[in-house]
């Protein structure tokens, strides 16, 4: 009688475990936000945990050069000598993929399995206009 109870029990026991889990990780997602220091603690939670190596910096932000047809009258120029350096000039592609907001720096290699596991991190905790790239030192 106590063995047929115990195999009544135990499916509850397992779905409480479950349940358990679900709302600890729930809350932990809850916890975090979008903020720099926030996706840090997440990602070194999950990858670095004693070393806590990853960390987040600015992307590079590159601005056009315009150019501007000749009846519009207006000066170019390509040169700067207040700068002393030459401009360069981007195609409206290469401007694109230059603009990150920010870039995440991991410190040690990592699988390709790993790396869709961080991807996927940073997709869920980033704002949805935020774009970034990974660099693997």
């Amino acid at each position: 009688m106590i063995a047929w109870l115990r195999a009544l029990v135990k499916p509850v026991g397992n779905i409480h475990i479950q349940f358990i889990n679900f709302r600890r990780n729930s809350l932990y997602k809850i916890e975090h936000t979008p903020a720099v220091f926030s996706m840090e603690n997440v990602l070194n939670d999950s990858f670095d945990i004693q070393l806590r190596r990853i960390y987040i910096d600015d992307g590079a932000y590159r601005d056009g050069v315009y150019f501007y047809n000749p009846e519009e009258q207006k000066p170019v120029s390509f040169y700067d000598p207040t700068e002393d350096a030459p401009v360069h000039f981007y195609d409206g592609a290469e401007l694109f993929s230059l603009d990150t907001d920010f870039v995440v720096t991991v410190p040690f290699g990592m699988s390709a399995a790993q790396e869709i596991r961080l991807r996927s991190i940073i997709d869920f905790y980033r704002l949805p206009d935020k774009t970034y790239n990974i660099n693997i030192e």
